[in-house]
């Protein structure tokens, strides 16, 4: 209960820190051309990042990290180290090929872009691509300290990166402009690196040069790149066919898609992530000391439904009120604001999808099943590649916002067959008391949305967010009192 405050606490601080990063972002770039630009050369450094699979081997050495120090206490650091070494040489050569082939990149990623917005795009992309190396770097180091119990030093570190993107944005706009959120980013990732570091350091880690260990088959760790680089591929295409089909759409909806993507991202990252963090670390220890793990997945799956639940009512009664009041203006209209309100709305449902799966995910990778994990998700990929041509080709903005929640949902459903395979038989409960009792929840904050906006004029602030978090308060009492009782148990290890 304490990891778990403690986590929430810092996330929090960094969330809200997070959101008004976002605020300056919309005040001095709007819905705009230049936003879009800097969003397209954003992702396309996330692209390259993926392809070197650093966040999928990150998790599939968690368990491996735990067998090593099973075997000699300390030797999961060499096997740290042997990862590392190698990894980094494999960057060095996907960073050399996409930084000469930046203009074909950017020109697949935004087709509907003019040819200066590209050229613009291409550039900014080369100059973010030292983030390669770091981001490669570090999250093997987060999953590390995560692996040693050392929780809340990434959400800490969320916390100093954000106030630095905020100064860095503040300080250098007047002089650079759009080139302000570059710097912003780079300085992050930095920092960022410097900081897993000092911790691994305090925690006994020290970096060598050595390419093997007799205790770890590093062949073997990373033959399962085999398996997903089919997968990290199709991710790639389903992001270049998402991407490439919204550029055609009218200018700003990019903008829009993206604020409203990263904004969701911040809700799961402060009410899911502290859980599921907690959980993967709890699991894995569980299924390597032989113990039961039925009462760790009860409790968990639980106290994510409840929050999602509030999540959802939350968003549903004060989401179209809050966009407006942070981000509406001269640069964001009315209009923006209520295609952000639909876009929330469909990202807070995926959020909920995504969670259960995610569950079910992290014990399939724990079980050792990562190969057929990321094999089934290949597919998944490429029929959300084909839902996002089909969609956004034939329906528009009304075919964007289903996209996300055909995406997680096809993701989630792989995570859970996978799981299935095992010997374990734990199962999500759909129609559960706790369950009915949430979509209860839910349709009545449906109906209680809908007479605030006959009852209440949505100029009039003041009162309807009054009503509307009275609302919320009320609806919220079950699942909060419901999931305080939850996580307040004491596990037996």
């Amino acid at each position: 209960m304490k990891i778990l405050l403690k986590l929430f606490s810092l996330k929090l601080i960094a969330s809200l820190l997070g959101l008004a990063y976002s605020i300056l972002q919309v005040k001095y770039f709007g819905a705009s051309r230049t936003i879009e630009i800097y969003f397209a050369a954003q992702s396309l450094v996330y692209l390259v990042t993926s392809l070197t699979q650093s966040g999928q081997l990150a998790e599939i050495f968690l368990p491996e990290y735990h067998k090593l120090n099973t075997i000699k206490n300390g030797l999961g650091y060499k096997g740290l180290n042997v990862v590392i070494n190698r990894m980094v040489i494999f960057g060095s050569v996907v960073m050399l090929l996409v930084f000469i082939f930046a203009p074909f990149l950017v020109n697949l990623m935004v087709p509907g872009f003019s040819t200066e917005d590209k050229e613009l795009a291409a550039l900014i992309f080369r100059v973010l691509l030292p983030i390669l190396y770091l981001a490669l770097i570090n999250s093997f180091y987060i999953t590390v300290l995560n692996a040693e119990q050392r929780f809340g030093r990434a959400e800490l570190l969320g916390l100093t990166n954000t106030i630095v993107n905020i100064l860095v944005l503040v300080v250098l706009y007047p002089f650079i402009q759009l080139w302000a959120l570059v710097v912003s980013m780079l300085s992050g990732k930095i920092i960022e690196f410097i900081f897993y570091v000092w911790q691994l350091y305090k925690n006994g880690y020290r970096f060598q040069l050595i390419w093997s260990i007799p205790e770890f088959n590093h062949i073997s760790f990373f033959k399962s790149m085999q398996s997903t680089f089919l997968y990290v591929g199709a991710t790639q295409l389903y992001n270049i066919v998402l991407t490439a089909s919204i550029s055609f759409l009218p200018e700003g909806v990019y903008a829009i898609f993206k604020y409203v993507q990263n904004l969701a991202n911040k809700v799961r990252g402060l009410f899911i992530q502290p859980f599921m963090t907690i959980f993967f670390t709890k699991y894995s220890l569980l299924l390597q000391k032989a113990k039961s793990v039925a009462k760790e997945f009860n409790k968990n799956m639980l106290s994510i439904v409840n929050v999602n639940v509030i999540t959802i009512i939350g968003t549903i009664l004060l989401g179209d009120v809050i966009i407006d009041i942070i981000w509406g203006g001269k640069k964001f209209d009315e209009t923006d604001v209520l295609l952000a309100y639909a876009f929330l709305l469909f990202n807070i449902i995926a959020v909920l999808i995504s969670s259960i799966g995610g569950i079910y995910r992290k014990m399939a990778v724990s079980h050792g099943f990562a190969k057929k994990l990321y094999l089934y998700w290949v597919l998944a990929q490429l029929a959300s590649a084909g839902f996002s041509y089909f969609l956004i080709r034939y329906f528009k903005i009304n075919g964007l916002y289903f996209i996300i929640p055909i995406n997680t949902f096809l993701m989630s459903s792989v995570g859970y067959i996978v799981y299935k395979t095992t010997k374990d038989n734990l199962s999500f409960q759909v129609f559960s008391k706790n369950n009915i009792l949430g979509v209860i929840l839910i349709g009545l904050a449906i109906v209680i949305k809908n007479q605030l906006i006959i009852w209440v004029k949505l100029d009039n602030y003041i009162l309807y967010i009054v009503l509307g978090t009275l609302s919320l308060i009320l609806l919220s009492l079950y699942p909060i009192t419901k999931t305080y009782k939850i996580v307040s148990e004491k596990t037996i290890n």
